[in-house]
């Protein structure tokens, strides 16, 4: 079979998946089309240096370097990673996100990486059965509509011993808004999902379970880059919150910020995830 064909028969299978059972967890989805945040999203949400490395090294302590050669970015949004995984690791990188404008940000950045940007669906990803060696998963988790789903969809694009990375928000993990912002709570409760909660998800789709930890990276090297940033509302949680809430909030933050050393790095506490084909 072809491999025109083999996307073509994955992407009828996709269309022809049943909705969730009533037990499957259900989360709101984002639709950045609607919003100006890609605009500003490389902006608000960049990464510096040392936690791009961070992640990098994470990876690289289960990726065996000469064993790979193609890795899925899945929601890449803008490319924050998938340029880096690509150079990284010396492979080719596909990104996959279902917004245009997002797309087209990611697109118009200069790639020194083997990379390919394709809009898609989670749950439907536009690639044929078994042609990776990695779904890398960040920032994703909490909006998808059918976790299961996905994680069945990872299944299916994996090679044998291939492995699903996930960063994170989780309900357990500490994070610098969640002490100024009202509302924000309610938004955590009802979207986040818990770290035993992924570990369901992929333990059903038939995945082992080798890593599920808290790691704590650092946001802005100050107090007053993380201001800048966050005023931007480029998170999608702060994006939800009402106007009245988000002011108060930052107020509170920047309140806040005059009682402590200006010049300290903030840091924000995520969640990371490895699952294992083939185990």
């Amino acid at each position: 079979m072809t491999e025109k064909k083999r996307s073509q028969s994955a992407r009828d299978q996709c269309r022809a998946k049943p909705a969730a059972s009533g037990g499957e967890p259900s989360n709101p989805v984002m639709d950045y089309d609607k919003t100006d945040i890609a605009a500003c999203y490389d902006q608000a949400r960049s990464l510096l240096p040392e936690t791009l490395h961070l992640w990098l090294d994470l990876l690289s302590l289960h990726i065996d370097r000469g064993g790979i050669s193609l890795m899925i970015d899945l929601g890449c949004g803008t490319g924050r990673f998938t340029e880096p995984l690509a150079t990284h690791f010396g492979v080719q990188v596909v990104g996959i996100d279902p917004s245009q404008k997002m797309m087209d940000q990611a697109r118009r950045k200069p790639a020194t990486g083997n990379v390919l940007y394709r809009q898609g669906s989670a749950e439907c990803v536009p690639l044929p059965d078994r042609c990776a060696d990695l779904v890398f998963i960040s920032n994703v988790y909490h909006h998808l509509k059918r976790p299961t789903v996905v994680a069945q969809e990872c299944r299916r694009l994996l090679r044998h011993a291939g492995c699903v990375c996930i960063r994170n928000g989780v309900q357990e993990m500490d994070f610098p808004h969640r002490h100024f912002s009202p509302g924000l709570e309610a938004v955590i409760g009802s979207e986040l999902p818990s770290r035993r909660e992924i570990e369901r998800v992929f333990r059903g789709a038939g995945f082992t379970p080798v890593v599920n930890q808290i790691v704590t990276q650092t946001i802005a090297t100050n107090r007053s880059s993380f201001v800048e940033k966050s005023a931007l509302r480029a998170d999608s949680f702060l994006a939800r919150l009402s106007d009245e809430d988000f002011q108060h909030g930052m107020a509170a933050l920047r309140s806040h910020g005059q009682k402590i050393d200006p010049n300290m790095p903030v840091s924000e506490e995520i969640g990371w995830f490895l699952f294992r084909t083939g185990c």
